[in-house]
């Protein structure tokens, strides 16, 4: 992996963009072997959208599929929450251990050989090898996923946004493409796919020294020393109930679960071909790649989660509402009835990178949020699947049902966002002010730098350890307490748990004193 090649590409960098700066790199730690992660996307089996290759063959056996299915997606919710259970404080690379890896490999291979085997062989699609088919899947999926998350849990948001984002597309195109070839080319593609979906985490996993830095640690040395810290502060800090723990997770993860849930079920509600040709559950992530994608690219002098989940997210879902507002048989209805997959494909994505800078911000493990991910996505698969057969859903084939859903989340979307803007405050925006206040004029450039070194230089007399100076520089800055949180994206409570620590080692009671003592140093 040392001899792969990296990119390096210009962005906005969110302390220098109210001046016009940029950074490198938005590519940062990105090996070329990680684009891998397309072929675990292609091939993951619950997303009911990559077994289209089967319909010829698996999908015509309704004994085979429905145990295969119901197992799949239960035993996936089971071992996801166990998962995510098992990663916990105490233990949270439990589930990157070797031989957990090895039992994750094993099953996932075993479970797709069944799965082929019943396709293309008559005789072998029994309900029994289609249970025995699921519960292997979902225990393999549940390790890839976590081994995948640890790995992409290098990459902060905007960069896990970049590669979610091609790694998504680029799995939705490889299966238009399975889902209009041969059954026999398609399964030798599906083969390859699967052998090249896991090799990349693993070996990282394989390679993680005991206690070191994660598999997503690409970056050596700086990486290995914020994994031991992190450690280090868990160790120092009282250990939080777990009530209080699930509370966070929901503070920092909740909004990109919300749109993974949805999304799951509505994919398993129902199947909407485009013409009769095009799969839009395909169609829609995607073109919903090509809609996240810029997002990355973004100049904001806020923190990427605002711009994202308080204002673009909530802007297109209102266009959505005005859309579907139009009568059933007009062309706008139609526009917003494909338009709702390409949103659902964009948020599914935005989904999948929040969750990835959730686990870099280290404050859960990437098996506590890759864990919760993948088993509140069978649940609400399962929950679409329940409700497909439903009069409801059968009625015009189940469009005014998922419409009256779409409308639900549409409506809590923005909620959310005013909610968010509500609980900012004029305090937390006036203390984001201070920002502009501090850095403007025609020196703000190096004032900005001169803020920097000083919170550097206290933090270094009073022994702060990496995720405090980090907040000390945010804090230096005249930024709040909202305002990291969701730049750092972790909860409020630890960065206020952060603070209090920060104030006691600089020797200081509050916010006035400690931009007194940043700007006397």
């Amino acid at each position: 992996m040392a001899t792969s090649k990296s990119f390096a590409i210009l962005v906005p960098d969110e302390a220098a963009t109210s001046q016009g700066g940029y950074r490198l790199p938005l590519s940062k730690y990105f090996r070329l072997e990680a684009l891998t992660l397309i072929a675990f996307l292609a091939t993951i089996p619950i997303y009911s959208p990559n077994h289209l290759l089967f319909e010829t063959g698996v999908f015509d056996v309704p004994t085979f599929m429905a145990p295969f299915a119901n197992t799949m997606l239960f035993s996936t919710l089971v071992l996801g929450t166990l998962a995510a259970l098992a990663s916990g404080r105490r233990c949270p690379e439990r589930l990157l251990g070797r031989g957990w890896v090895v039992a994750g490999v094993a099953a996932y291979l075993t479970g797709y050989g069944l799965l082929i085997a019943a396709a293309a062989l008559p005789g072998v699609g029994t309900g029994a090898v289609g249970a025995l088919s699921g519960f292997l899947l979902a225990a393999g999926t549940v390790e890839l996923a976590v081994l995948w998350g640890s790995y992409m849990a290098a990459y902060d948001l905007r960069q896990a946004l970049l590669w979610c984002a091609l790694s998504v597309g680029c799995a939705a195109l490889v299966g238009l493409l399975l889902s209009s070839t041969t059954f026999g080319v398609g399964l030798i593609v599906f083969v390859v796919l699967v052998l090249a979906s896991f090799p990349v985490p693993c070996l990282a996993a394989w390679k993680r020294p005991r206690g070191g830095a994660r598999p997503g640690d690409l970056g050596g040395g700086a990486k290995a020393a914020g994994a031991a810290s992190s450690v280090q502060e868990a160790a120092e800090s009282p250990a939080p109930t777990r009530r209080a723990r699930l509370a966070s997770l929901a503070s920092v993860a909740g909004m990109p679960l919300a749109g993974l849930m949805v999304f799951a079920f509505m994919m398993g509600a129902r199947k909407f071909i485009l013409f009769d040709v095009v799969n839009m559950e395909l169609l829609g992530c995607a073109l919903g790649a090509v809609v996240a994608l810029p997002i990355c690219l973004l100049r904001t002098s806020r923190p990427l989660t605002t711009l994202i989940y308080r204002m673009l997210v909530p802007a297109f879902a209102l266009v959505l509402i005005v859309l579907n507002s139009f009568p059933g048989t007009t062309m706008p209805m139609f526009f917003a009835a494909w338009l709702t997959y390409v949103f659902y494909g964009a948020v599914a994505i935005l989904a999948l990178a929040s969750l990835a800078a959730v686990a870099h911000a280290r404050e859960f493990s990437a098996g506590s949020v890759f864990g919760t991910a993948v088993a509140a996505f069978a649940l609400f698969s399962l929950l679409g699947l329940g409700c497909a057969p439903t009069a409801p859903f059968q009625e015009e084939g189940g469009g005014p049902a998922l419409l009256v859903v779409s409308t639900f989340y549409f409506v809590g979307v923005i909620a959310a966002a005013l909610w968010g803007f509500w609980r900012a405050g004029a305090g937390e925006r006036a203390a984001d002010d201070g920002l502009g206040a501090r850095d403007a004029g025609a020196g703000a450039d190096a004032q900005a730098q001169s803020v920097q070194a000083r919170c550097e230089a206290l933090a270094d007399e009073a022994g702060l350890t990496p995720r405090e100076r980090e907040i000390l520089g945010y804090l230096g800055r005249g930024h709040g307490i909202a305002f990291v949180a969701v730049t750092l994206v972790i909860s409020e409570s630890t960065v206020r748990t952060h603070v209090k620590s920060i104030y006691k080692k600089l020797g200081v009671n509050g916010r006035e004193e400690l931009l007194a003592k940043v700007d006397e140093g």
